[in-house]
Order: C-alpha cells, then structure tokens, then sequence
C-alpha cells in the first residue's frame, strides 16, 4: 500500500465540504418553510376504512373525511383481504429475504402473474416490488441511445425518471395534443425503435389520455405504446380494467405499467404486463426486479384476493361511480372549476397558491382532508385541489364536503382582498 502524501501548504480541514452541504440544506428547508411550501406528515390513527371517516388526527383527536388515498375501491379494509394476508403470512412467513432470480419465487408469485394476465387480457406479466420499481424498471432494458423515448409532458415523475434511465433521446409532446404527437413521430424517423409513452389518467388533472388517437399515431409510425395505469387499473372501464378497456385498446398497447397500492389492495407491489418478448426480456435484464427483494407472500394474496374480487364483479364500482358523479355535480352547481368526472380523482381549480392554502386549512378545521398542488408540480398561479373519491364515502360524506367547500367562498374572497392590498394580483 502506498500512503497518500499532503501536499506542500495544503491545509487540513474537518469535513468542510459535508458542512457546507448541510448548511445548504438546512438553508433551502427553512425557504421552503418560509414559503409555507414544507411538507408536513400528519400522524392519523386509523380506525375503518380511511377514506369513510375512519381517520383521526392524532394530536387534535378530530375525525376527518379522507380525500387523498387512492383505496378507491375500499378494498383495504375488506375482511376477505385481511384473512387472506394473515394465512399467507403463516404459510410463507413474513418476507423471502431474496429476489426472484435466486429462492423468491414462490408458487404464489406464479399464481398472481396468472391472475394478473387473465385479468388484464395480456400475453404475460412480472411483478415488481411497487409501481415506481417498474416504472424505473422498464424502459432501460428495451433502449438506448439510437432510440427515441416520446413522452406526455404530463407523465408521472417515476415514468420520467426510468425514460432517462434508458439514455435516449427524450422528447416530450403536449397533453391532449395528437397534433404535437404526430410532428415528433413525424420527425424522429432516424430513430432505431420509438415509444410513445403517457399516462393512463394524469395524476395532476385527471385527465384520462385519449389512447385511441395515441395508438393510431403508433401504429402510423410503427412505435410501441407505454401506459403507466396505476390510477385506471380496478375502476376504469365497463370490469374495471383500467384505461385501455375504456379506451377499446386493450390488445393495441404494448406495454402496461401499475401498482396494487391504490385500487387493487391498497398494499405493496407493482407489475409490468404486455407483450411476451418484451416481459420476457425485462425479467433477464430489469435491474429493479432481479437486484430487490421479491414481493412478500402476503402481498401477493391480498392483491390477488382483490383482482378476485373485481373479476367476479363483486367490487363496489357502482357505488364509487354513483360518489363520483353526486361529488363533481355538486360542486359543479356551486361555481366551482372542477376536472375529471370519469374518474374517482378529481381537480378543483383554486388559482394563486394564498388561496389554496387558506381553502385546505379551512377545508380541514371542517373535517375534510385533501391534498393541494402547486408550483412547480402545476403551473405558477393555477393551484389546485385534489380530491380522491371511495366508494367507503357515505352520502353524508359527500353532503359534508359540499357543505365544506361552499363555505370556504369567504376564505377565498378574504385571501383575494388581503392580495390586492398587497399588490399580488394584478
């Protein structure tokens, strides 16, 4: 071994470069706190579903109605679902220390893909260990740099992420503009392969992509179609499918991305589901699924209990549609600026943050508890609500949130005067 020598008049100093990192750190927290932009975790205690009244602040003690989980279906709660985790946790044990590749495959695993592919109506699928794993999962296996990734501008960050994982070329096209789509595709011929990739519903607006024109542009310009649909999946369409159902593209897009930590469970885990060479090949070569821990057999039974349930047309959905529709008309009625309709995630537009942030607190002193989104996840000036339907929301649910929402107009009117007082809006 040879020792490192110092060099003539370089002085020693204790960790400056670790400190001055922390200082910047704690410098941009305290501007994010200043901004009032600091993410605080509330503590809740959960008692029932928690989307049906069920969640408790756990300082103050006051029972919220919840609209920012995505157990749309309220399947979490369901007694079929818990029964199912506890035998597989006796059966299995808790986890498998190991990945698939090596001794975590288990015959429940199988079961869950078999499941999943029936259910979907595809050739083959792979689990992953959450929707964000196989989200970042999928795309650097199958590109490279001769490839072009088209992307929605739109997309979840974790497609956004795994799309410059692959070290294409990345473009993006407007949302809701096949016009936009089709220069790219148009003008990307150089391209070895091309994919088109978007989300199925977009979680900032909930807007549901129009994968019909999306399939016909790939089709034109021979290039495969990517679909994040962890928010379709168990609610969209006619067996709740997700979006490819609804859109009648099923067998048309090549790739499938999704989670069963939202409608299908609640729990853990994620899946790709597509085309079997391509499913095949991210199984040799999916950094995500052969270097994690393989999914956790109750996992695995809880999300195959739930796709069980839905096949059998079991699953609430016409009580979920029926919320859906009482909520976003009622607040239609009441003037408010509202997206979506066709899915259980719907967007208020509010406008300048001030005045989001006085609504979610006055919302929340009412005993609703939702979620707002700012600059920069939405453009500067267009804030907005989040509110994620259950069909555990009872009707007094919704009648209470309405009643929350009409009353924040003075909220919203005081925030506006104190604005214009000091010169904020124009």
């Amino acid at each position: 071994m040879v020792a490192l020598r110092r060099r003539p008049g370089m002085v020693r100093r204790r960790w400056p470069m670790s400190q001055a990192l922390r200082d910047l750190l704690r410098s941009e927290t305290d501007r994010l706190k200043d901004a009032g932009l600091y993410k605080r975790e509330v503590v809740f205690s959960r008692s029932g579903g928690m989307a049906a009244g069920g969640m408790v602040d756990g300082k103050t003690g006051q029972p919220v109605v919840n609209y920012t989980t995505h157990d749309f279906l309220g399947l979490s709660v369901d007694p079929q679902l818990q029964q199912r985790a506890i035998e597989a946790i006796h059966k299995y044990g808790v986890g498998l220390s190991s990945q698939r590749v090596m001794c975590g495959t288990l015959e429940i695993h199988k079961e869950l893909e078999d499941w999943l592919r029936d259910f979907l109506k595809v050739p083959d699928v792979i689990l992953y260990g959450s929707g964000y794993h196989a989200n970042i999962g999928v795309f650097a296996p199958l590109f490279g740099a001769k490839d072009c990734i088209v992307c929605d501008g739109g997309v979840h960050p974790s497609l956004a992420e795994g799309a410059r994982l692959a070290g294409a070329r990345l473009v993006t096209f407007r949302s809701d503009d096949p016009d936009d789509l089709e220069d790219i595709l148009r003008r990307s011929r150089w391209a070895r392969f091309r994919a088109v990739v978007t989300n199925g519903v977009h979680p900032f607006t909930g807007r549901i992509s129009d994968l019909a024109s999306i399939c016909d542009l790939a089709d034109k310009y021979d290039a495969i179609v990517v679909v994040d649909d962890a928010l379709g999946v168990g609610v969209l369409g006619d067996r709740g499918r997700g979006t490819a159902e609804h859109a009648g593209v099923i067998e048309r897009v090549h790739l499938i991305t999704g989670t069963f930590s939202k409608a299908l469970g609640g729990a853990s885990g994620g899946f790709a589901a597509g085309k079997t060479e391509i499913i095949e090949w991210l199984r040799q070569k999916s950094s995500p699924y052969m270097f994690s821990a393989a999914l956790p057999p109750a996992m695995a039974a809880v999300a195959m209990a739930a796709l069980q349930i839905i096949s059998s047309g079991e699953a609430p959905l016409p009580g979920l549609r029926d919320n859906v529709r009482t909520l976003f008309d009622g607040l239609i009625e009441r003037k408010f600026r509202v997206l979506g309709g066709q899915h259980p995630l719907l967007i208020v537009e509010i406008g300048p943050y001030e005045i989001l942030r006085e609504t979610v607190n006055h919302l929340y002193d009412n005993g609703i508890y939702c979620h707002g989104l700012c600059y920069p996840v939405v453009p500067e000036g267009e804030a907005r609500i989040r509110l994620m339907v259950s069909a555990l929301h009872s009707a007094a649910h919704i009648q209470q949130t309405l009643k929350a929402f009409e009353s924040t107009r003075e909220v919203a009117a005081f925030a506006v005067d104190a604005l214009d007082a000091l010169g904020g809006l124009t």
